[in-house]
């Protein structure tokens, strides 16, 4: 028996590969020759944008009845049209939120999806079946932005959290940002033909006509925020499940580069635990081996004690001398 490089599990040496994590048996954790990124913080910044995105649709939706309200009112006022303004103002001030936030989220997540792929190519045992540049492409090209993201985001899945299948995780997040994609189209187009078709508000009736369009847009929206909110959850999940997994094991496989004087190898989380320090250690001081192709810093050099000076013998014929020396 020996131990597995990667997860540190009791491994068979006469297996291919460790049962567990599928890292080949001698194999190191990570490969010396391929550069690590790290996708933790990259991953936090993409998750506040994806919840953010989340949060300012749901906005959208609920300014829908307020503006229904405001619209009532102006039934029943001398100056209708400020009410329908205000509400116009609300609309589009939580539509403008939302546009900001999903263009952040939509970047921070090719960022890192793209981190963590290449993160991939160092894993050992991991077999990633699309090149890294489909982390970004397979976003931007029509229709195949039907299909790409989702078998990227399952292969970083299934090599990262060390998974024969797919997890259902990513099935679940892909399958309802594209019914998002789906029902938010209609429930806009709907509700955007159904605004063109108002009158110009002169009369009560067509303030009313103004309050009723608000309220069916209320539960015509609110199919796309709940699918649209399960959606963000699944991914910030997945973000952080796969972000946590990566971290640990390059914290495992030592530093990316030369450990520099001062320098902090970092967790899963955090500073340096005991088994990164034990990498950062140069010899068997440290209880510890360097990480397979990453140079340390040479122990520094003791200078040796100076020599005692050397007493020159007593002149010749002097106590305790010797006659000819």
């Amino acid at each position: 028996m020996m131990r597995c490089q990667t997860c540190h599990a009791d491994v068979d040496a006469r297996m291919p590969e460790c049962e567990t994590c599928f890292t080949p048996v001698g194999s190191p954790a990570l490969r010396p020759d391929v550069q690590v990124r790290a996708v933790w913080g990259v991953g936090r910044a993409a998750s506040v944008a994806v919840a953010a995105t989340v949060l300012f649709l749901l906005l959208t939706v609920a300014v829908q009845p307020v503006n229904a309200l405001l619209a009532e009112r102006a039934v029943d006022s001398v100056d209708g049209e400020a009410f329908l303004l205000t509400a116009g103002l609300l609309e589009l001030g939580a539509a403008l939120l939302y546009q900001v936030a999903i263009l952040a989220a939509v970047v921070l997540v090719i960022i890192w999806t793209w981190r963590a792929r290449k993160n991939l190519d160092a894993f050992p045992g991991a077999g990633p079946t699309l090149s890294a540049k489909w982390a970004i492409a397979g976003w931007l090209v029509p229709f195949v932005n039907l299909v790409l993201p989702h078998r990227v985001m399952a292969n970083v899945a299934r090599d990262s959290l060390w998974r024969f299948g797919t997890p259902w995780l990513v099935h679940l997040w892909w399958g309802t940002w594209l019914a998002f994609l789906l029902t938010d189209r209609i429930a806009t187009r709907s509700a955007v033909a159904e605004y063109d078709s108002l009158p110009y508000p002169q009369t009560s009736a067509d303030f009313q006509a103004y309050a009723d369009h608000y309220s069916s847009s209320t539960v015509a929206y609110l199919l796309p925020a709940l699918v649209c909110l399960v959606a963000g959850v699944s991914l910030i999940v997945l973000i952080h499940r796969v972000s946590v997994a990566q971290t640990a094991r390059i914290g495992r496989g030592g530093a990316a580069g030369p450990i520099l004087p001062g320098m902090t190898l970092t967790g899963a989380a955090g500073p340096a635990g005991p088994a990164a320090a034990m990498l950062a250690s140069p010899g068997p001081a440290g209880g510890g081996h360097p990480a397979p192709g990453v140079p340390v810093a040479a122990p520094p050099v003791v200078p040796a004690p100076p020599a005692a000076p050397i007493q020159a013998p007593p002149a010749a014929g002097g106590p305790g001398g010797t006659i000819g020396a």
